[in-house]
């Protein structure tokens, strides 16, 4: 499978594995609360208004847009956090003290009232299967953590759709609950995974790097670490000569660093501002507000396209011309919200009307999941190349946060208060135009592109769409070899960020 000899990286597949636990932990917490916000167990519990339509009790427009868009206030407060806690302490301690944290988080939730605050550590869980997967299984490992969390949302959405129909507060408590049960796992599973290297060699702790690798690679015969020893310190060794280079005040006065700076966090800001989040934040909630009868199952369904949707994109990945890919699948989001929009104007929608606004939403997701979805991470973490990489990205992850936070908290408000309803599709089709005119502008080709060659994109102010067949002159270039070995030990540490829904 993929080429690659998994017994002989038995041991280090063993550890890569105990860390994607916090990919579902990360997917199951993204998706459970869409589906409790279409409970009407939960909705009679937490309900302080009527609807006038039915006469029961419902969610106030406040209630929905503050409950679903705290979380990734969290979110950003969490990876904040952990990037200390990654330095100080390590990768482990992360695992630990979010594990505790989502603990601590659910039993507050499934015993009473509250809204959750949990430390995300799905970044960490990347960073660490990076440094610590031999080159042989690296692509594969990080490609499984993408599938794991689409995979554990899948499996949330099919958790509320079977608690849903029971009448107690068993209905929202017990997807609550389940939520304690990854991060058990993951704490049982700690204690045989070593630190990672990468951060042992960090602190000059030589001997901690080199037992942690002949502990990952002890299922490789006669294993000998002294190559990966010089790998490391290396790497650590450009990175501190790179950080020293690191100025904030660069990222605006250097036309070709805040020209990155717009590249990378421009994909993130692309990547949510059309909207898509309010699929995902209020799928259920949206499904029964357009009279569907089984709304549980159509956020089923919409799981289950993302799942297609992301294998397709794994698999054809390096297949599809990127620029092309982003745009085909944003102009396809761009049709749908119109229609989606346009339906909506019909003041009392049939079963007819209803259908068809699911099937292009469908369209939307897979649009989203074959494009943006996987590759923004990608762009963004590739466009934060050079000595301010770690600052760009740190601004890159602020503007996700921010940008997903600022659409799952207005959506209600613009649904509800603002009375638009399906015709919400216009708003998103017109900020579905920001992501056209960024990926036009800003995003060019890279596949198979070095990081080198990337930095000097910039360094020649090469437009994007010359990217693709641009050839460069090596003889010629200002970085000589000794410095474009470092950049690509660099590469060999530099891992995409997660992708968060």
């Amino acid at each position: 499978m993929f080429g690659i000899n998994f017994r002989e990286h038995k041991w280090a597949v063993i550890c890569c594995g105990v860390s994607t636990l916090g990919a579902l932990c990360y997917g199951y917490d993204q998706i459970y609360y869409t589906g409790v916000l279409g409970m009407r167990a939960f909705i009679n519990d937490y309900g302080t208004t009527t609807d006038p339509d039915t006469g029961l009790k419902a969610l106030t427009t406040s209630f929905l847009s503050l409950t679903a868009s705290i979380i990734y206030v969290g979110e950003l407060f969490g990876a904040l956090l952990a990037a200390p806690i990654n330095d100080r302490w390590g990768r482990k301690a992360v695992f630990y003290c979010a594990s505790c944290c989502i603990i601590a988080g659910a039993i507050v939730q499934v015993a009473d009232n509250g809204s959750e605050g949990l430390i995300i550590f799905g970044l960490t869980c990347v960073l660490y299967i990076g440094e610590i997967a031999p080159k042989a299984i690296r692509g594969p490992a990080l490609m499984m953590f993408q599938m794991m969390q689409s995979c554990s949302q899948l499996v949330g959405s099919g958790i509320t759709q079977g608690t849903e129909s029971i009448t107690s507060t068993a209905a929202f408590r017990i997807p609550m609950g389940l939520l304690t049960l990854l991060p058990l796992l993951m704490l049982a599973g700690l204690p045989i995974i070593p630190e990672s290297p990468a951060w042992y060699m960090s602190k000059d702790r030589n001997e901690g790097a080199e037992a942690a690798l002949r502990k990952i690679n002890r299922s490789k015969a006669e294993y000998d670490p002294s190559e990966d020893l010089k790998i490391l310190r290396e790497a650590v060794e450009t990175e501190r000569e790179q950080e020293a280079e690191s100025t904030w005040s660069s990222l605006l006065r250097d036309p070709i660093e805040r020209r990155k700076l717009i590249f990378s966090c421009g994909a993130m800001l692309a990547q949510q501002i059309n909207g898509i989040q309010f699929f995902y934040s209020y799928g259920v909630v949206f499904a029964q507000s357009i009279g569907i009868a089984q709304p549980f199952t159509i956020s089923l369904i919409t799981n289950i396209l993302q799942v297609i949707a992301c294998s397709a994109a794994v698999l054809l990945g390096n297949k599809v011309p990127r620029r092309t890919n982003l745009i085909v699948t944003t102009i396809m989001m761009f049709c749908a919200f119109l229609v989606v929009g346009g339906l909506g104007t019909h003041k009392v929608l049939s079963n007819g009307f209803s259908v068809t606004i699911v099937v292009f939403s469908y369209i939307i997701i897979c649009a989203f999941n074959f494009g943006h979805g996987p590759l923004a991470f990608a762009i963004a973490s590739e466009m934060s190349t050079g000595r301010n990489r770690n600052k760009i990205m740190s601004c890159a992850i602020v503007t996700f946060f921010f940008t997903v936070w600022v659409i799952s908290f207005t959506s209600p408000y613009l649904y509800y208060s603002a009375n638009l309803g399906p015709m919400l599709g216009f708003i998103y089709a017109g900020t579905t135009c920001i992501t056209l005119v960024y990926v036009w502008f800003c995003v060019g080709e890279t596949t198979g592109r070095s990081n080198l060659e990337i930095e000097l994109f910039f360094q020649q102010r090469i437009p994007v769409r010359q990217w693709k067949n641009h050839q460069f002159d090596h003889s010629g270039e200002s970085l000589n070899t000794d410095e474009e070995k470092a950049v690509h030990e660099v590469e060999e540490q530099k891992i995409p960020v997660l992708e968060t829904r």
